[in-house]
C-alpha cells in the first residue's frame, strides 16, 4: 500500500500552458489527478491566471497544499520578448510559423533581463542582458533598429552601458 498523503506537504508541479486557453485536462489529470484536484478547475485557474499571455506558451508553476492549488506563471526569455513586440493576437491553430520581426528598445530588453535574473546563469547584469539580445536574436527581432549581435557587442566593448541592477 502506498504511504497515507499528507495534507499539509507543499508540492510544486511545473508544465507548458498556452496562455489564455483551458488546456485539454487529458494531459492535467496524470499531473494532479494523484493529488487529490480536479483537473477541470485547474485548467480554468490556469486560464485565468495567464490571461495576460494570450496565445503565447509560457510556464506555469502549480503550488497544491491542502487541496488547493495556487498558479504562478513563470515566463520564459522568448515569452517576454515576443510579449515586448505587442503583435495582434494570432490563432494558433490558424497561423502557424510566425516570424516576429518587430523591434524591441533596449530599456525594454534591460527590464526583461531584471525578470529574468534570479533565473540567469550569469555573474554579472551585462552578461543577463547579452542573454536576452541572444534570446532575440534567436526569436528574429531587432532591439533599437540594430541587429542582437551588433547589441552583444556595443555591451562587451562598453558602448552600451549596462545599469548593475
Amino acid at each position: 500500500m502506498p504511504p497515507k498523503f499528507d495534507p499539509n506537504e507543499i508540492k510544486i508541479v511545473k508544465f507548458r500552458a498556452v496562455g489564455g486557453e483551458v488546456g485539454a485536462t487529458s494531459s492535467l489529470a496524470p499531473k494532479v489527478g494523484p493529488l487529490g484536484l480536479s483537473p477541470k478547475k485547474v485548467g480554468e485557474d490556469i486560464c485565468k491566471a495567464t490571461g495576460a499571455w494570450k496565445g503565447l506558451k509560457v510556464t506555469v508553476q502549480l503550488t497544491i497544499q491542502n487541496r488547493q492549488a495556487q498558479v504562478e506563471v513563470v515566463p520564459s526569455a522568448s515569452a517576454l520578448l515576443i510579449r515586448a513586440l505587442k503583435e495582434p493576437h494570432r490563432d494558433r491553430k490558424k497561423v502557424k510559423h510566425v516570424k516576429h520581426n518587430g523591434n524591441v528598445s533596449f530599456e525594454e530588453v534591460i527590464n526583461i533581463a531584471r525578470i529574468m535574473r534570479p533565473r540567469s546563469m550569469a555573474k554579472t547584469m551585462a552578461g543577463t542582458v547579452k542573454e536576452i539580445l541572444g534570446t532575440a536574436l534567436s526569436v528574429g527581432c531587432t532591439v533599437d533598429q540594430q541587429s542582437p549581435r551588433d547589441m552583444q557587442e556595443a555591451v562587451d566593448n562598453g558602448e552600451v552601458e549596462v545599469p548593475d541592477e
